[in-house]
């Protein structure tokens, strides 16, 4: 599950320097907008609005042309530290351009990228910020060939301003809930549309029986032919080789009135004194797309999984 925050913070690794201001914006203008969720204002390009599918600005023209917010919860030295040039490559992307920066009280870097994705090539302008206790990054994505909806983003990516101030609830922007306290769970962090937890709140988890969880949401509604087999290839998607445990099968669940499937999985390779099982769950709607809900805890601890699932039946739209 830690590696899985790697996946989805896939930034790069930069060495820090202290850089030069990001803006002259002292505060935001009559033009900043509030991002719902956030402590960041920015004034977003032409034809962009705020979405519900994430905490950011969507395209309403190009619904693949976006920009947006994630927060990790991770110190951005540690974070920075953890990528290299080599990995961009591994995963398509090509580096352009890196700036380093400041903003507010926090060391930040400018990152400009190729990416090839389906056949097409996107540039990608992120904002990357932090301090010892977590790590911001505004992403904006568009087209390579889009140059002025590029400029755009760019532009609007060097509006950001953060007010240090402001107290953020990070959960208030998601549009579902679970009761962890039925599974004595604590919150961890919000990242992107996931919601991370654990038995004492830290991430990764230092708790003898591993346990965490973590619920997420799609950004976009999709069409799935197949629900059953994206289920299980969704399997596939985490950085850890998990395998089905096939004799528990691949079940529909029905949470809330939302329909989906459960399945059951473990890490191969691991010692029995430490192998853990993986429970996922996909719900499927079809205004929103998808969410996945899915914890792993060691296999000795029944009563782990089992408070795991609670958590996971208690889920709702606000």
């Amino acid at each position: 599950m830690h590696n899985l925050l790697i996946v989805l913070i896939c930034l790069l690794v930069i060495e820090h320097s202290y850089g030069q201001k990001l803006n002259d914006f002292n505060e935001p203008t009559s033009n900043h907008v509030l991002i719902n969720g956030t402590n960041i204002s920015m004034i977003p390009p032409p034809n962009f609005n705020q979405t519900a599918n994430f905490k950011g600005f969507l395209n309403s023209e190009d619904r693949a042309t976006m920009i947006m917010v994630m927060e990790i919860p991770g110190p951005y030295k540690e974070i920075v530290k953890g990528f290299t040039d080599d990995m961009l490559v591994t995963r398509g992307m090509k580096l352009s351009e890196k700036v380093d920066l400041q903003i507010s009280d926090y060391s930040a870097l400018l990152i400009t990228l190729e990416q090839d994705a389906n056949g097409l090539l996107y540039e990608k302008s992120i904002l990357v910020y932090g301090d010892s206790t977590a790590t911001t990054m505004v992403n904006g994505v568009y087209l390579k060939d889009s140059i002025e909806t590029g400029k755009a983003i760019q532009k609007s990516i060097k509006s950001v301003v953060i007010d240090t101030v402001l107290v953020v609830n990070p959960r208030e922007a998601l549009p579902y809930e679970v009761n962890e306290q039925v599974g004595n769970l604590k919150f961890a962090n919000v990242m992107g549309n996931s919601m991370l937890f654990s038995r004492d709140g830290k991430i990764p988890t230092e708790s003898e029986e591993m346990v965490l969880l973590f619920v997420d949401k799609s950004f976009a509604k999709v069409t799935i032919p197949d629900k059953k087999a994206f289920c299980i290839s969704r399997l596939d998607n985490y950085p850890d080789d998990f395998q089905l445990i096939e004799k528990q099968g691949v079940n529909e669940v029905v949470i809330n009135d939302f329909k989906g499937y459960e399945l059951y999985a473990k890490k191969s390779g691991e010692t029995k004194e430490k192998e853990e099982v993986f429970y996922q769950v996909v719900l499927f709607d079809g205004e929103y797309g998808y969410y996945i809900l899915a914890g792993s805890c060691l296999a000795s601890s029944e009563l782990a999984l089992d408070d795991i699932k609670q958590v996971i039946n208690t889920f709702s739209l606000k």
